[in-house]
């Protein structure tokens, strides 16, 4: 396995403290199978993360299968960690590891990394939210009048709507200025967006109509709150789930 670059990972790479944790918490409780790349990318340890030590600033995983290979890497002060969930590339570097012991058993600790990529093209990824969970859309329409939506699937590169009705005053290609999304219990997301995508549901009893939109440019401060958003409510999915 060739060494995982640096260059070019500024738009993937993670930085909130709580986010990179519940990352690390996934791959936990999924079971991903990690690879450690050291030594200048000519030894690898095949791993799976055990427990974090949020306490203590640490990261515990499972022992290698190879003695010499341990060796080797109890010296390295560089080692990539890359898994890939779902297709998707997680990718974390640290420095240098120590031996720790975790449920009796042999184990390698790491001071938890500060920076954390994940390499999926986060324009196209896009959370779709549970029935209690969406959020109010509205905008002003030509006239002042208010028009509203539920906001059915949110990510970095735009929303999916839902209005109750069969006919919006919106068609494709359509800009709309200043919508407001109310993220709950986090700041409200002011952002101008472009229509990419009007349409009735195909299985829905209800008078409905979906419209899909790209946001035109976020702020870095309106794509850290929307991701804390996303996060937030992968992370309270997965505790009502139990995993």
């Amino acid at each position: 396995m060739t060494q995982p670059t640096e260059e070019n990972l500024d738009g993937f790479t993670i930085t909130f403290r709580r986010e990179i944790l519940f990352h690390l918490h996934q791959l936990i409780n999924d079971g991903d199978t990690v690879s450690v790349v050291f030594n200048e990318g000519r030894d690898t340890i095949l791993t799976l993360l055990l427990d974090i030590d949020e306490e203590r600033d640490r990261l515990i995983f499972d022992w290698g299968s190879s003695d010499e290979v341990n060796e080797r890497f109890l010296a390295s002060e560089r080692n990539f960690f890359v898994a890939l969930p779902h297709g998707i590339r997680h990718q974390f570097l640290v420095g240098k590891p120590a031996v720790t012991t975790y449920k009796k058993r042999p184990a390698f600790s790491v001071r938890l990394p500060k920076k954390y990529v994940r390499l999926q093209r986060r324009e196209f990824f896009r959370l779709v939210l549970p029935i209690t969970q969406r959020p109010a859309f509205s905008f002003a329409l030509p006239n002042n009048a208010k028009a509203t939506a539920s906001v059915v699937d949110i990510g970095l590169g735009g929303v999916g709507l839902e209005f109750a009705s069969a006919t919006v005053p919106l068609e494709t290609g359509t800009h709309v200025r200043e919508a407001h999304v109310e993220l709950k219990d986090f700041a409200e997301l002011t952002v101008d967006l472009q229509v990419r995508y009007v349409g009735q549901p195909t299985r829905s009893a209800k008078q409905t109509t979906r419209v899909g939109c790209r946001f035109n440019k976020l702020t870095p401060a309106q794509e850290h709150l929307l991701q804390r958003y996303i996060t937030h409510v992968q992370r309270e999915e997965r505790a009502r789930l139990g995993i």
